[in-house]
């Protein structure tokens, strides 16, 4: 799927900013940018999933925010992504990076629980890589991979918000919707590889460097009028490790959320 496909219509949008990568909860998710489109047909969808390259990526989100109370608060993660399509349909893998400090807490025992519901499903999900596939005929499925416990839990749409899946597919395949890029501004024409595409919503401003051969933002940056509010994403193009990280999980046992309910 190339930009000027993109910009034909091809798909609808929800937010613009991966909710997946939000499965830790600790970030609130950011409101959609634009107004989405009409649903797009299933096999067009299909045949736009079938177009898109596959991609490992490392993506970084940071955020800052000045309160009204004056307090500057900033927050960063980093999620590693991988996207693929194969006959039966696409899937996108999303495990999160954990900074080095909190790796060497754990491998010498320390637990780091998610507030109220530790020993609950939030808790044992906390971290927990998400997998996300879309079928041929439009049918989603999502998937957490419990490693300590050798599980590929199923996540009902009841739950999906609880891992975070927000229900936007293309978001998740895409991370920047093309419905949402079909309504911003090229500024200026391709650059080594890259479209810049820009869209201004009141006092908000939202920036997309396109990667046009990779479908893939290499930078998102919303941003409002007066300095007080900053979102940026990056993501970069990382080495597919050996063995893949959806390897283990192949011999995992399957089962469903409610199995992780006390």
């Amino acid at each position: 799927m190339t930009f000027s496909v993109v910009k034909s219509g091809l798909l609808a949008a929800a937010v613009w900013m991966p909710v997946a990568v939000l499965a830790h909860g600790a970030e609130p998710a950011p409101a959609s940018v634009a107004a989405p489109a009409a649903k797009p047909s299933v096999p067009a969808t299909t045949a736009a999933v079938q177009a898109t390259p596959p991609a490992d990526l490392r993506v970084t989100y940071y955020t800052r925010n000045i309160g009204s109370d004056g307090v500057l608060r900033e927050a960063t993660y980093t999620n590693r992504v991988y996207r693929r399509a194969t006959p039966q349909g696409g899937w996108v893998w999303t495990e999160r990076e954990l900074p080095e400090a909190l790796r060497k807490s754990q491998v010498h025992g320390h637990e780091h629980s998610q507030g109220p519901h530790a020993g609950h499903a939030h808790d044992e999900a906390s971290g927990a890589p998400l997998r996300v596939s879309r079928g041929n005929d439009g049918k989603e499925t999502v998937e957490i991979i419990m490693d300590k416990l050798h599980r590929v839990i199923e996540v009902e749409g009841a739950h999906h918000g609880n891992v975070g899946y927000g229900g936007s597919w293309d978001t998740q395949y895409w991370l920047v919707p093309p419905a949402m890029l079909r309504a911003m501004q090229p500024v200026g024409s391709v650059k080594n590889g890259v479209q810049r595409l820009r869209q201004t919503v009141g006092e908000q401003t939202t920036e997309v460097d396109w990667d046009v051969r990779g479908q893939y933002p290499r930078l998102i940056e919303r941003r409002d009028a007066h300095g007080t509010a900053l979102t940026r994403v990056k993501a970069e193009r990382i080495a597919m490790p050996s063995p893949a990280p959806w390897a283990a999980s192949e011999k995992f046992d399957h089962g469903d959320y409610s199995d992780l309910l006390d």
